[in-house]
This record gives C-alpha cells, sequence and structure tokens, in this order.
C-alpha cells in the first residue's frame, strides 16, 4: 500500500470536504456505504466503474480529471 494518498482518493476527499458533505450524503447519492466512501478516500480500496461514474456525475466532473493531480 502507498503510504501517501493516491490523486483520485485526495480528489474525492477534497471535492466532499468542498461541498461540505458528510461521507454519509456522498454515500447516498451514489448508492455506496459510507465505509467505502471513506476507503475511496484513502486509498484503501477504488470504486468500481458503476460508483466511478456515480461519483463524476454528482460532482459534475470527469473520472480523468478526478484522477488528476491533487491540489490542496
Amino acid at each position: 500500500m502507498k503510504n501517501r494518498m493516491s490523486n483520485l482518493a485526495c480528489n474525492l476527499s477534497r471535492l466532499r470536504r468542498d461541498k461540505g458533505l458528510t461521507l454519509e450524503e456522498v454515500a447516498d447519492r451514489v448508492g455506496a456505504t459510507r465505509q467505502a466512501v471513506g476507503k475511496w478516500e484513502t486509498g484503501e480500496s477504488t470504486p468500481d466503474l458503476a460508483h466511478a461514474a456515480a461519483l463524476a456525475e454528482f460532482y459534475g466532473t470527469g473520472y480523468p480529471s478526478a484522477r488528476s493531480s491533487c491540489e490542496t
């Protein structure tokens, strides 16, 4: 496992925080569990294609944009 968060994990966390949402709120909107969203944001796992598409639509970004370098 990497020591630092992946770009995807970092960006998912940043996007959620920027919108002032909880893990549970995001999970409800994309059809996942709070635990799954938390793992995606820490880089412990990655969303499957269906959830990645739901996240991209929810946040109004494309999947490649979510994977681009993370700036905090």
